[in-house]
């Protein structure tokens, strides 16, 4: 019976050790790090493990809204040992797994096969984590105050908008069609042709991301956004807000004494004024850089796939962690 006993302990080790092993081969340069978890090297990969190991150590699985309540509750001291079976990873292994996804957008199938685990296991690290880490990473998306701004603003966006406190802009993300007709046309964007979930994104001049909302249907207007998000509470009296045509707020931004910039009205017009066309490349030049911070969150696959039903509950916070990972990238903009 001993026997039996220490044989069934020891199969779970062999198979940690089996998959750390395959795993290494996926991180072990920083060219790979950046690749296949979109950090910057293996230095950010170490440090952002350090920083989540120890809560993570005590994090219980998501096993479904049924499954995850419990009356069941222990005193740490006496029993720091969590609830429920053993892990099947490292606590380092499901963070590389859970970037991996986000990076390349890898089927739950195809990751279990690489770490030597079941389809259903990889599904509840990555339930798991998801909000886990858009919690623990929260302060590296914040609001900059004024001085800072200013402080830190590059020298060609002084030039040209020495007022500027952030740019936003809207992006949309595919999402499988929804089964209740009604919701089927809220998510409809008939600009994308496709049922999407759409979120403002605002960076600060240098191109850290400073602002993201929580998802809406691909229906809504960016004004309905903007006034809605809470992103109007941020804005200070003498701010200048960079933004697209579609962003019909010069109203809502007089009345907090701040200034609206977008590229002048070409409807209506054979051809620009050489003011016009002055101001809109003034404006482009400046504005391009949001383009940029949403290509960079882009970068991470799965929010360029189409998003399944399953994941729905936790987009927004899928969204969040890509915009939170890209802030640990250098600067788009220069000083």
């Amino acid at each position: 019976m001993a026997t039996t006993v220490a044989t069934v302990q020891l199969v779970p080790v062999a198979v940690v050790r089996k998959a750390a092993n395959s795993i290494e081969k996926f991180i072990d340069t920083d060219n790979k790090v950046r690749l296949n978890t979109g950090l910057p090297n293996k230095d950010s990969l170490n440090a952002l493990y350090e920083h989540l190991a120890k809560k993570a150590g005590r994090m219980r699985h998501w096993c479904g809204a049924k499954k995850t309540t419990s009356t069941m509750y222990r005193k740490f001291r006496s029993t720091p040992k969590k609830f429920g079976p053993k892990r099947k990873l490292r606590i380092r292994d499901e963070l590389v797994l859970v970037l991996m996804k986000l990076r390349l957008g890898l089927t739950n199938e195809f990751l279990a096969t690489i770490f030597s685990i079941s389809v259903t296991t990889c599904s509840q690290i990555f339930n798991t984590w998801i909000p886990f880490l858009a919690k623990e990473l929260k302060p590296l998306i914040f609001w900059p105050d004024k001085v800072t701004v200013r402080n830190m603003l590059p020298k060609e966006m002084a030039t040209k908008y020495p007022a500027v406190r952030c740019t936003v802009d809207c992006t949309e993300i595919f999402i499988q069609r929804p089964r209740h007709l009604e919701l089927q046309a809220l998510t409809w964007s008939d600009y994308k042709k496709h049922n999407t979930a759409k979120y403002l994104i605002a960076i600060a001049p240098n191109g850290m991301i400073s602002f993201v909302s929580r998802g809406w249907g691909g229906r809504t207007s960016d004004k309905h956004i903007v006034k809605e998000s809470g992103f109007l509470n941020l804005v200070d009296p003498g701010d200048v807000i960079l933004a697209d045509r579609g962003f019909t707020i010069q109203a809502e931004l007089l009345m907090l004494g701040a200034k609206l910039e977008v590229p002048p009205a070409s409807s209506g017009w054979e051809q620009q004024t050489a003011e016009d066309v002055a101001k809109t490349k003034k404006n482009a030049n400046a504005r391009i850089h949001v383009e940029r911070a949403i290509g960079r969150m882009k970068w991470f696959s799965i929010l360029r796939n189409t998003i399944p039903l399953t994941l729905m509950s936790i987009l927004d916070d899928i969204v969040v962690v890509c915009a939170q990972l890209c802030n640990l990238l250098p600067p788009l903009v220069g000083e």
